[in-house]
């Protein structure tokens, strides 16, 4: 069996009631020139699937969101748009009291952003922040997801559980990289062309976010040379936002 990619661009927990950002699935596997889609990609609130399922059975119903059937013997990677892990200066300090210094410039706040944010900002990057931006519903989603799952840390920023992989990545950054944009364009106007209605401009913007996210699982899965790891510095309770190491260059 070929492997699956799975790519989610993560709503709030009440996104239903929003007319913009949504949950969005795309699932992929590697055809014979390249990746191809798998199932029909999906928008919506996936809430109800997260409160209602524990283990495997709530990564299979969000296959089965893609009309993509469960199978036990197949590898699948996760991968997630938004943050899986929070400001250790942050944690530090709502638990502990703990202070630091605090630089005049809001995107070097250590309380707002981890350490991995700081050096994309330097990069030309604008990563938000979990804990000053709206992103904090999404954010603990993400990480239910991740507990509900039962996927445990089995690498900085990977986490996983028998055949199942999950990772956080950043589509807006990703997609610097040609090849990621170039496929990203290629399975989106591909999907696009065979759509019987016309789609919405947040449901478009969504839907390709969550194309690159699952070309990111690909990539992670089949080609890790290609992502930025995390080095020595990296820390481990802040997660890591996998990325092609093309574009995380200064530009």
């Amino acid at each position: 069996m070929r492997d699956l990619f799975l790519g989610w661009d993560v709503g709030a927990w009440n996104c239903d009631r929003n007319r913009e950002s949504r949950d969005a699935l795309c699932a992929l596997e590697m055809g014979k020139s390249g990746p191809v889609l798998v199932g029909k990609p999906w928008r919506g609130n996936v809430r109800d699937l997260l409160v209602a399922h524990n283990g495997s059975t709530l990564v299979d119903a969000l296959l089965l969101r893609l009309d993509v059937a469960a199978d036990t013997r197949r590898h699948l990677t996760v991968a997630i748009d938004t943050p899986l892990g929070w400001p250790r200066r942050m944690i530090e300090l709502v638990t502990s009291g703990a202070v630091v210094d605090v630089p005049p410039e809001a995107d070097k706040n250590p309380y707002l952003f981890r350490t991995q944010d700081l050096t994309l900002f330097a990069k030309g990057h604008r990563p938000l922040s979990m804990v000053r931006d709206m992103i904090g519903s999404q954010s603990t989603k993400g990480i239910h997801f991740l507990q509900r799952a039962r996927l445990i840390p089995v690498a900085s920023g990977v986490w996983g559980r028998e055949f199942t992989v999950a990772i956080e990545t950043y589509p807006a950054a990703a997609v610097r990289d040609v090849e990621v944009a170039r496929l990203t364009t290629e399975l989106f106007g591909e999907l696009i062309g065979r759509e019987s209605q016309q789609r919405s401009d947040a449901w478009q913007a969504d839907i390709r976010d969550a194309i690159t996210c699952a070309l990111v699982a690909l990539l992670h899965r089949c080609r890790p040379e290609r992502l930025e790891a995390p080095g020595e510095a990296a820390d481990a309770t802040e997660g890591w936002i996998w990325l092609p190491a093309a574009s995380t260059k200064t530009t």
